[in-house]
């Protein structure tokens, strides 16, 4: 599956819930969640460690 989309997440309302049973986590973002990401435990460790090293290699700010 290819999904391309890009949230700015500034001054936007994010929230997440917890579904334990399963062991997911689902984030919202927007004013009525347009955008919903479900990910497990590990997809979403993952998905931090990603985002921590993109962030490592972006240059920084002036």
């Amino acid at each position: 599956m290819f999904i391309d989309s890009s949230v700015s997440m500034e001054e936007v309302p994010v929230h997440h819930e917890l579904d334990r049973h399963n062991d997911v986590v689902v984030l919202h973002c927007g004013p009525g969640s347009e955008y919903v990401l479900t990910v497990g435990r590990q997809d979403l460790a993952d998905l931090i460690a990603l985002g921590t090293q993109a962030i490592r290699d972006l240059p920084t700010p002036a």
